[in-house]
C-alpha cells in the first residue's frame, strides 16, 4: 500500500499524580497541542504515522514514528534525543529515553488505548502515567488525530 499524506492533530493533557484530586478540566493540568503533516501507511498488518515535530527546548525537530496494532501503541522519536514508548492497556513497559546528558529508565502504565478508524480519519485515545524509578511523575491524557486516511 502507498503512502498518503495525512494531517496528525495531537492533544496532552499532563497532571503531577496525588495533587488533591486535580480533575483533567483544573486550569493547573498542563496543556500542549501539536499539528504536523504526515505519512500514513500500513504494512503487515500494523498502521504507521511518520512525522516531525519540534519539541520545547530543542533546536531542531526530531521524526516520530507512530505505529500501531490491536491493542498495541508504539511511539519511537529519533533527534536530540531518542526514546522508544510502548503503550499496552494492562502493561508496564520499560524503556529508556536516551539524552546527551544521560539515559532515563521511563516506565509506561496504560490504563485505556481507543483506535477508531473513520471514514478519512484514525483517532488515537490514550490514558497513561509515567513513571521513572517506580514513582509517579505525570498522568497523561493523550488523543491523535490523523486526517486524510481514506
Amino acid at each position: 500500500m502507498e503512502n498518503r499524506k495525512v494531517r496528525i492533530l495531537i492533544q496532552t493533557l499532563s497532571r503531577v499524580p496525588g495533587e488533591g484530586g486535580m480533575d483533567w478540566d483544573s486550569p493547573l493540568c498542563r496543556r500542549e497541542e501539536t499539528k504536523a503533516e504526515g505519512e500514513y501507511y500500513e504494512r503487515a498488518g500494523a498502521c504507521y504515522c511518520l512525522y516531525e515535530e519540534q519539541p520545547e527546548g530543542w533546536e531542531k525537530p526530531c521524526k516520530v514514528l507512530l505505529k500501531w496494532k490491536d491493542a498495541l501503541l508504539e511511539r519511537q522519536i529519533r533527534g536530540e534525543a531518542v526514546s522508544r514508548m510502548v503503550f499496552e492497556p494492562g502493561k508496564y513497559h520499560s524503556n529508556f529515553y536516551r539524552t546527551s546528558f544521560g539515559n532515563l529508565l521511563l516506565e509506561t502504565d496504560t490504563h485505556r488505548l481507543q483506535i477508531e478508524e473513520e471514514q478519512d480519519a484514525v483517532s488515537l485515545k490514550l490514558e497513561y502515567v509515567l513513571r521513572q524509578d517506580g514513582q509517579a511523575v505525570s498522568e497523561n491524557r493523550v488523543e491523535i488525530r490523523i486526517l486524510g486516511v481514506l
